[in-house]
């Protein structure tokens, strides 16, 4: 399995270009993460997001840092940008480029109505592809993280349950446990599960339970401290 795979798919299993053109009024913002496994830092990454009313663009960029980097390099960089139906995120782009020692892919996504009609490049499995057409309303790998991550109202937290295509598998994401902390720090959890488009030792261990810890930010919630318990060990995100 590569790295690519466990931290895009797997933290968000989630763990996760310019950014679109914006229009006057827009809500940006940045972030960075360490992502450690088992609690030893394996890399870091940033985001930087944009959202109107109407539309959304967000890039997410990962790369490995101290003694892993030493003994393998790794990196993503992830865009995705669409349009907004309330508080639905519809995407309509996607490129994902990743590099891994000697390997590396460059795969993009064009959607329209809510479906997935063109994938280009590299995904990565020889297992048999899912049909996009069956997934409508299915999110991209990185819309589904930044619909995690975003900042939100508290009333919006714990709603998130959405199917996710990565232009050949099919995965589902849900956030809808919720539970208060101290502090005024609300947790949701839930799982990412793969559905279809894997090979069957992928399918030996297809669920992975995802847990978010948000903590107020002015009116709304920000994403703190992501936590994902894979076959590995517990795999974490902690916001700078």
């Amino acid at each position: 399995m590569t790295v690519k795979t466990r931290l895009t798919n797997i933290a968000l299993a989630a763990l996760l270009t310019a950014l679109g053109t914006t229009t006057a009024l827009a809500d940006s913002s940045q972030a960075r993460y360490d992502v450690r496994l088992i609690g030893a830092k394996v890399g870091e990454m940033a985001m930087a997001s944009n959202e109107t009313a109407s539309a959304y663009s967000t890039r997410a960029r990962f790369a490995t840092t101290g003694a892993v980097s030493a003994l393998k390099r790794a990196s993503f960089d992830l865009s995705a940008k669409g349009r907004k139906s309330g508080n639905r995120l519809v995407p309509t782009r996607y490129s994902e480029v990743t590099s891994e020692g000697r390997r590396s892919t460059n795969l993009k996504i064009a959607f329209s109505g809510g479906v997935a009609t063109r994938v280009t490049g590299d995904t990565g499995s020889s297992a048999p592809a899912v049909n996009p057409r069956s997934l409508p309303g299915a999110y991209d790998p990185l819309t589904a993280l930044y619909a995690a991550l975003r900042d939100q109202a508290p009333s919006e937290l714990c709603s998130l349950n959405s199917d996710v295509y990565d232009g050949h598998r099919h995965a589902r994401l849900s956030l809808t446990s919720r539970k208060a902390l101290g502090g005024g720090r609300i947790q949701c959890s839930g799982q990412y599960r793969r559905i279809a488009g894997y090979s069957e030792r992928e399918l030996r261990h297809s669920t992975a339970p995802v847990s978010i810890i948000y903590v107020p930010k002015g009116n709304a919630m920000r994403a703190d401290t992501v936590i994902v318990r894979t076959r590995y060990g517990k795999v974490s995100m902690h916001r700078r």
